[in-house]
């Protein structure tokens, strides 16, 4: 009797675990979509592609991400709202574009937010970067799979270079309307001019700005050298360019597919990241040694002080003056 129970009991384990299997097996093949702005050389499609590798490794080929690049699914804006809506999978994008949909989205616009690059890294990869995408979630139904970006945006000049905040003041800055960036320009001096960016470099030809800010490989893929050929590293911004996914879509996966997703995405980080910064060194050789590009320091404490107030203030109206003071705490 005990044998057969035993028998009995051997089959019934037999037939749940095949049927698991024959579950795992007939798990449906998923297509999702990854999108952003730029060329097939740029850091954010290297990474995307590694990223497309490790999940389509992860799931056993299960899960296939097809990339779309150069912006043909549209514009930084249309992808923030299609990953609300959950008809666009990924994107790589400046999280402000999606400002509209929450606030919150343009607290990394603030200037001066960042002493240096590990400072930046320290902090999204640690606590407030985690704290930062569980509110996007829950405002935005966006989800932040992991923290790319890392370039520097600098300051160039037309006519002679910035070398301290004294040569700020009445300096007629071309920049986006946007009123973060305009107030802390503005408590530096500066007379914020706002130019839309196709019509920036005739601008600065013209003489209707003396200068703008920019990071160097969008300065040297738009020429913006030829006017302004004096570049001071102000580093007034280290850019934060999330890999984020859309939340109705994830939570749609299996945990399976899930964990692939956030795992790939981990390690397709540090492919982005190595690939933007080399970028970004690659662009200053160029335009130095090629196009005789002159590079200048400037002492940034005085900078830091004078637009401390405007971050302290626009953080409060977002409602995240907790997460700039956890920032603030990492600092070294």
């Amino acid at each position: 009797m005990r044998l057969r129970r035993l028998i009995l009991l051997t089959v019934a384990i037999a037939a749940a675990v095949a049927l698991i299997g024959s579950a795992t097996l007939a798990a449906p093949k998923v297509t999702l979509r990854a999108a952003h702005y730029f060329t097939g050389d740029h850091a954010w499609n290297k990474g995307l592609m590694k990223f497309a590798e490790l999940v389509s490794q992860k799931t056993g080929g299960r899960v296939t991400v097809q990339i779309f690049e150069n912006g043909v699914l549209g514009g930084e804006a249309d992808y923030m709202m299609n990953l609300k809506q959950g008809t666009l999978d990924f994107a790589v994008a400046d999280p402000t574009a999606g400002s509209v949909i929450a606030k919150e989205l343009d607290f990394f616009a603030l200037p001066f937010i960042w002493q240096n690059y590990d400072h930046w890294r320290a902090a999204l990869d640690g606590e407030p970067g985690a704290a930062y995408a569980k509110i996007i979630e829950e405002k935005a139904e966006i989800k932040i799979l992991s923290y790319w970006g890392g370039s520097t945006r600098n300051l160039l000049a037309c006519k002679k270079p910035v070398r301290s905040i004294a040569d700020i003041k009445g300096f007629k800055l071309r920049v986006i309307a946007s009123p973060i960036k305009m107030n802390a320009w503005a408590a530096l001096g500066a007379i914020p001019t706002p130019i839309a960016y196709l019509e920036t470099y005739s601008a600065l030809q013209a003489g209707v700005a003396d200068g703008m800010e920019n990071e160097s490989p969008a300065v040297l893929q738009m020429r913006f050298y030829e006017p302004a050929p004096y570049i001071t590293r102000t580093e007034h911004d280290i850019t934060v360019r999330p890999l984020m996914m859309s939340a109705r879509v994830f939570n749609k996966l299996d945990a399976e597919a899930q964990k692939a997703i956030v795992e790939a995405a981990s390690e397709a980080t540090q492919v982005a990241r190595a690939a933007e910064l080399e970028q970004g060194k690659a662009a200053d050789t160029t335009m130095e040694q090629k196009f005789g590009v002159k590079f200048y320091t400037i002492d940034k404490a005085p900078l830091r002080a004078a637009t401390a107030p405007v971050l302290k203030e626009f953080a409060g109206k977002m409602g995240l003056t907790s997460l700039l003071e956890s920032i603030n705490r990492l600092a070294k």
